[in-house]
């Protein structure tokens, strides 16, 4: 990869990573089929694509290992960020933002799993750094905020008022 690649391709993540985290501080409808739409949607699309990923010799333990650390701070950190989020009752429904502590430990996520990804290439587990384990962690950590702003959600008396 040349220079010219990873600058354009540098700007886009930072675009993406900016524009998540801009969606994740408005206040968004809680729409239940939308809320879980998305990590249903990543979690097969990764399944499909880690499948594909696995060499035909199987998956090492170290790779296991690791995608179950990863999956696990997944969905710790997206409880966390849905215990973090803001809900407010609105006449038409529910509306939940994350806010900028939460988008925060989002990022911390994200490095952690650069990290990892790096260490997992290292130690010959590339099925861990593949495109399809990275969206399962995604679904993960969504599902994982999903459940707690539905809960949330049902429970008026644990909602922030604004």
């Amino acid at each position: 990869m040349n220079l010219q690649n990873a600058v354009v391709e540098g700007a886009i993540i930072v675009l993406v990573v900016g524009w998540i985290m801009l969606r994740q501080t408005r206040w968004q409808d809680l729409d239940p089929m939308r809320m879980w739409r998305g990590p249903i949607i990543l979690g097969v699309v990764g399944f499909v694509q880690l499948k594909s990923a696995i060499p035909a010799a199987g998956i090492s333990a170290v790779a296991v290992v690791l995608l179950a650390v990863s999956a696990v701070l997944s969905i710790a950190v997206g409880l966390a960020m849905g215990a973090l989020s803001q809900v407010r009752r609105t006449g038409d429904g529910w509306q939940a933002r994350t806010g900028w502590l939460g988008s925060a430990l989002w990022l911390v996520l994200l490095a952690v799993r650069i990290g990892v990804d790096i260490g997992a290439k290292h130690l010959g587990a590339d099925v861990v750094a593949s495109v399809g384990a990275i969206l399962i962690m995604l679904a993960l950590n969504r599902a994982g905020r999903g459940v707690v702003l539905a809960r949330r959600a049902a429970q008026p008396h644990l909602v922030t008022a604004d």
